[in-house]
C-alpha cells in the first residue's frame, strides 16, 4: 500500500544506465539542460567573463543537486535505497555550497547578486521537500526557479545590467522549463509514457547543443 505523501515512481530511459542510486538522483539529463540555460545566459552578454561563468555552473549545479536529493525524500518515488539522514545531509550540504559560491560572486562582482540568492535557495527547498502544502510544487516553479532565474541570473553576472531582451527571453526559458516537468508528469502516464520522453530527449538535445554551440562560437576561431 502506497505511503501518504509518497508519489508514484516515473520511468526513465537513463535509469538503466546507473548503477548507483546516487548517480541516479544526479538526472544528469535534466542537469544538463539547467546548466545550459546558465550558459545561453551568460553568452548572451557582450563581455563574458569564464571565470564567472564557471562560478555560476558551479552555483546552480549544486542547488540543483540539492534539489534532486531532497525530492527523494518524499516517499523514495525513485525507488533509491538511500537513508533519508544521507539524502538531507547531502541536500543540504550542496544547497550551502551553492549559497557560498553565490555569496562569494555577490562581494568579488556586485552585490545585486545576493538578490538572486534566496529564490535560488528557496525554490529548491520549497519544491522539492513540498512545503505550504505542496503550493512550490508544481511546474510553474521549476519554470522560474530552474529556467527563467537560471537564465536571467547568468545573465546578470556577467553584464551586471538587466535589459528589456533578458527579461523575455528568461520567460521565454521559464515558460520552456515549466513544459519539460509537465511532459516529465506526462511520463506518468501508460498511454502518454512513451511520447513524452520521446519529446524530452529531444528538447533536452536541442538545448544542450544550443548552449554548446553558444560556447564553441565565442571561444573557437573557426
Amino acid at each position: 500500500m502506497k505511503r501518504a505523501g509518497q508519489r508514484k515512481k516515473a520511468p526513465a530511459w537513463y535509469r538503466k544506465f546507473h548503477v548507483s542510486d546516487y548517480v541516479t538522483l544526479m538526472h544528469l539529463p535534466f542537469s544538463s539542460v539547467v546548466l545550459g540555460f546558465v550558459v545561453i545566459g551568460a553568452m548572451m552578454a557582450k563581455t563574458v567573463y569564464p571565470d564567472r561563468l564557471i562560478l555560476a555552473l558551479i552555483g546552480v549545479f549544486f542547488a540543483h543537486q540539492a534539489g534532486h536529493y531532497l525530492d527523494e525524500i518524499k516517499g523514495h518515488h525513485w525507488g533509491t535505497k538511500i537513508p533519508d539522514k544521507n539524502l538531507y545531509g547531502f541536500g543540504f550540504l550542496f544547497l550551502s555550497i551553492a549559497e557560498i559560491v553565490g555569496i562569494y560572486l555577490a562581494l568579488a562582482v556586485s552585490l545585486w547578486i545576493l538578490l538572486f540568492i534566496p529564490p535560488l535557495m528557496l525554490i529548491p527547498l520549497a519544491y522539492n521537500l513540498e512545503l505550504w502544502g505542496e503550493k512550490f510544487h508544481s511546474p510553474i516553479w521549476f519554470g522560474i526557479g530552474g529556467g527563467a532565474l537560471a537564465y536571467l541570473g547568468s545573465y546578470f553576472l556577467q553584464s551586471l545590467s538587466i535589459t528589456l531582451f533578458s527579461i523575455l527571453m528568461s520567460i521565454a526559458i521559464g515558460i520552456q522549463a515549466t513544459y519539460i516537468i509537465i511532459l516529465y508528469e506526462s511520463s506518468k502516464v501508460e498511454r502518454t509514457r512513451a511520447l513524452a520522453w520521446n519529446a524530452l530527449k529531444g528538447i533536452i538535445v536541442i538545448w544542450d547543443l544550443v548552449a554548446l554551440s553558444m560556447l564553441a562560437m565565442r571561444y573557437i576561431n573557426w
